[in-house]
């Protein structure tokens, strides 16, 4: 048993080794496509497998909030995500892996939103040092990404799995160790819950989050590809995420920094218009290594939101339902990567790389001028 002391050192411990094994699933696309599948179908594959996520995700939380058992849910879905993992080693089938991958993202999508809850109880009122923490994974997932891409490289794309089960494994001993939520406050009814969607501000900032997002998770998706299809290998491709995990890193351990001196309004616009300079640059350069120094935007624009958007929604939805919370926040990441995958792979199929991020880098400017806008217009209200 560990002392609450030692608490802190577990929390990071375990968002270290996850990120090892995010850092795996990088190159699973990279594997499809050499099976054979198309932008399409793998854009389809991720909206299929989203959509199911989308209707998992809430009662992952739900169930968490309302049998207090965050921790147990979170061992239940790391343990599913592994046996998931390791089964797209069977079939080479477009039809089998379509299942499968749904399944794998219906426990993996739970995964670091269960984590994020579980971290902010344990925070309580010091929830402003959550990239404390997170920085771990950001660290982890750096001193993986291009060892990963190198052993791929040399072997074969199946090595994938291989990594990322192992990594898998060593986060659910870590997660096993992490302390359950002390907390008092219980929701009493599950329609408790319908408060949650009467909230503007909520409402609000998770449709801003939709489009935010609409253009990063189709990078996610299609950036191996198309990084790969202008003559990067997985190892510079390991290389410019190395960059873009240095970047996250440092964002996310000053974090606080920018939240503590900066209004949210301006935080989140600086997010999206970075996020739009950062999809044009790639739209307008064609050398791989010139790609790689557009990484080096991965801290201000992905690390930045995502640190201030768990923050702001904790505050948003109360102690309460942090893991519910956590969980339509992450919903709303499912549901753009629906349409993102879906509309990017037939832009990729139909127009190529560089067309679907210059829609995304429009999306992005603005999305974030909208809601600068509409923030400033609340707040003059007031």
């Amino acid at each position: 048993m560990f002392r609450k002391d030692e608490y802190p050192i577990l929390f990071k411990s375990y968002y270290f080794i996850y990120y090892i094994y995010i850092a795996a699933t990088t190159y699973i696309n990279i594997h499809m496509e050499e099976i054979g599948l198309s932008a399409t179908q793998i854009g389809m594959m991720t909206s299929a497998a989203k959509t199911a996520a989308i209707m998992a995700l809430p009662i992952w939380g739900m169930m968490s909030d309302y049998f207090e058992a965050n921790k147990k849910i979170l061992l239940f879905t790391i343990s599913g995500t592994l046996i998931f993992s390791l089964s797209f080693l069977l079939s080479e089938s477009f039809f089998i892996i379509f299942i499968l991958y749904s399944f794998f993202v219906i426990f993996s999508s739970s995964i670091v939103p269960l984590s994020d809850s579980l971290l902010l109880n344990y925070l309580g009122d010091r929830a402003e040092q959550y990239g404390q923490f997170r920085v771990w994974g950001s660290l982890g997932y750096m001193l993986g990404i291009m060892p990963f891409g190198w052993v791929i490289e040399q072997t074969q794309s199946e090595s994938t799995f291989i990594l990322a089960a192992s990594g898998l494994f060593l986060s659910l001993f870590f997660a096993y160790k992490l302390p359950k939520s002390d907390r008092t406050i219980k929701v009493t009814s599950l329609s408790s819950f319908k408060l949650l969607f009467k909230n503007k501000d909520l409402l609000y900032f998770l449709i801003f989050t939709f489009f935010i997002q609409a253009p990063l998770t189709a990078n996610f998706v299609y950036f191996p590809i198309y990084f790969k299809s202008i003559g990067g290998g997985e190892t510079l491709l390991g290389l410019g995420m190395f960059i873009a995990a240095g970047s996250e890193l440092v964002i996310f351990q000053k974090a606080d920094i920018f939240l503590k001196k900066f209004k949210l309004k301006k935080v989140l616009l600086l997010a999206a218009m970075t996020f739009g300079l950062r999809w044009f640059l790639i739209a307008i350069w064609s050398s791989p290594v010139l790609l790689l120094l557009t990484q080096i935007f991965h801290g201000l624009t992905y690390a930045l939101f995502h640190v201030t958007a768990v923050g702001y929604i904790s505050k948003l939805v109360g102690e309460k339902f942090r893991s519910t919370g956590q969980n339509l926040y992450a919903s709303i990441i499912s549901v753009s990567t629906v349409a993102s995958s879906l509309i990017g792979g037939m832009i990729y199929d139909g127009a190529g790389g560089a067309a679907m991020y210059a829609v995304g880098s429009a999306v992005s400017f603005i999305a974030g001028l909208s809601y600068f806008y509409l923030l400033h217009r609340i707040e003059y209200h007031k």
